[in-house]
């Protein structure tokens, strides 16, 4: 893992970053955000929110409460011990693309199958600069759409030893990473203690 010992410059004056700063508060209690989930309206609107439609208008103060709840630094944990990773502070994580639905060869494009996803997982495992293996490295379009998490999550645990994203794209994708990764790492409680995939 990289630690970044270089010097810090502040590269804006405090006027832009004045000016940055209002307008992200212009943009969240004016412009407001779009949300496609009915229960993510529901919880901005029990959390005081202003909902009108798909529009949640938040209040700057409750964003920055939000984001402090959040550890400035933590740990991740691999199946490789000697792989675990520090996030934040001076410490900088490099992983593996995520999301291409295309794989070229040569001058062909074409859909990506699981036979590409698990080659640039071990391609990911043999490079001494990725501290991730990544998620979603090339969508195996191969692969039936209900279960294609399943074996991707399969693949990235027994395919390398490196931390990993797991697949998040709907709650169910969600809640199976994690049942995964507690099989894994010995429980629930385990990944509570020390997470163990990047999100």
């Amino acid at each position: 893992m990289f630690v970044n010992r270089m010097p810090r410059y502040e590269i804006l004056s405090e006027d832009a970053m004045a000016k940055l700063d209002a307008g992200w508060r212009r943009l969240v209690t004016e412009i407001g955000v779009e949300f496609m989930s009915d229960r993510a309206l529901d919880l901005f609107r029990a959390a005081g929110q202003r909902v009108e439609e798909n529009t949640v208008f938040l209040d700057p103060e409750f964003v920055l409460a939000q984001v402090a709840q959040a550890p400035r630094e933590f740990d991740v944990q691999a199946r490789n011990p000697q792989r675990s990773i520090h996030i934040g502070g001076e410490h900088m994580a490099f992983g593996a693309v995520y999301g291409p639905p295309f794989v070229r060869e040569g001058e062909v494009r074409r859909d990506g199958t699981f036979a590409d996803y698990q080659n640039f997982l071990r391609l990911a495992q043999t490079s001494p600069v990725l501290d991730s293996a990544g998620g979603v490295v090339c969508e195996p379009n191969d692969t039936p759409l209900d279960s294609r998490h399943l074996d991707m999550n399969l693949a990235l645990m027994t395919l390398t030893d490196k931390i990993y994203m797991g697949n998040v794209v709907s709650g169910t994708n969600a809640r199976d990473t994690i049942a995964m990764g507690a099989i894994l790492f010995g429980g629930r409680e385990a990944l509570e203690e020390t997470p163990c995939r990047s999100r």
